[in-house]
């Protein structure tokens, strides 16, 4: 039997759109076991069948692999909450992905994971923090005649506590992708760029003013921020507050706040005037990604 456990993962952080993520400490968990035949426990009623994103990762992963998926036994239990902008399809993702090479048998890497993953999900920012643990850039880029999957791990400062800001509503990852623009300004694509080194500069050397400029975001955020209830007035009175940066954790609705002071009491009384109701909780880097027991 496996034991897969994988943490959640805020993508973007500001102006890394679909590339950069970092991992956190709230986790799902999964057991793997072979069987005569697919069963599900633990989860919603309507994941109970071969649909769920789980078995259909673990299939599409043996597959890959020149294997047919054999039947499995999958439970699960977990804390990351579901369409919140934590990763909740990741963590799924990676685990089957995970129980595919497992159960193959095959030698394999963290990148074999992430690439396989990253083909399934359809970007990288979120699997790839889930499987490598701490704060990542991934892009999927030609090599020859084969794509392969690019990775960097960056530090973060240990002066940074993070703050994960989770509203009692769901966003939906389409929702939030039909906001987006088709296209963007020259202008607005140069800060992002600019911004990205700046950022992870900010981030691994603990300067707080530079990561308050660095977070600024123009390709995503100003438009998913339109449809979260809350989002524009919570970021600025948090930065008002003492925040070095605040920005949506994925695609939202959770927001992010990160200080260099402790924030949890201003964060919660700043969200309790809110029109829907605000869990703030403190949140740590997760720096293992996705860990296997075999037993």
């Amino acid at each position: 039997m496996l034991k897969i456990k994988t943490p959640c993962s805020s993508a973007n952080i500001g102006p890394g759109f679909d590339c950069l993520g970092i991992a956190f400490d709230i986790y799902n968990h999964f057991t793997f076991k072979p069987g005569a035949r697919n069963s599900y426990s633990g989860f919603a009623e309507k994941y109970c069948n071969d649909g769920n994103m789980v078995y259909k990762s673990y299939k599409a992963a043996a597959e890959s692999l020149g294997r047919q998926a054999a039947p499995v036994e999958i439970s699960f239990h977990g804390q990351v909450p579901a369409a919140r902008g934590l990763g909740s399809s990741s963590t799924c993702i990676v685990a089957g992905v995970t129980a595919a090479y497992e159960l193959a048998g095959v030698p394999y890497t963290k990148n074999d994971l992430a690439y396989t993953a990253s083909l399934i999900e359809g970007h990288p920012d979120n699997v790839t923090p889930c499987v490598y643990g701490g704060f990542t850039d991934a892009v999927l880029t030609a090599d020859g005649d084969r794509e392969r999957l690019v990775v960097e791990n960056f530090g973060i400062h240990k002066s940074y506590k993070f703050y994960a800001l989770i509203p009692d509503f769901e966003l939906s990852t389409k929702l939030s992708r039909d906001v987006l623009p088709k296209a963007v300004g020259l202008t607005a694509a140069k800060k992002n760029i600019a911004n990205v080194p700046l950022l992870i500069k900010a981030l691994e050397n603990g300067d707080g003013d530079l990561l308050r400029v660095a977070s600024e975001d123009w390709l995503h955020q100003p438009y998913r921020g339109g449809i979260i209830a809350g989002y524009f007035d919570i970021r600025q009175r948090a930065l008002d507050a003492g925040a070095c940066a605040v920005f949506l954790s994925g695609a939202g609705p959770t927001m992010l706040a990160v200080s260099t002071i402790d924030m949890k009491k201003q964060l919660a009384d700043i969200t309790s005037d809110m029109e829907n109701t605000w869990q703030v909780k403190r949140i740590k880097v997760d720096f293992d990604g996705v860990t296997v027991e075999r037993t």
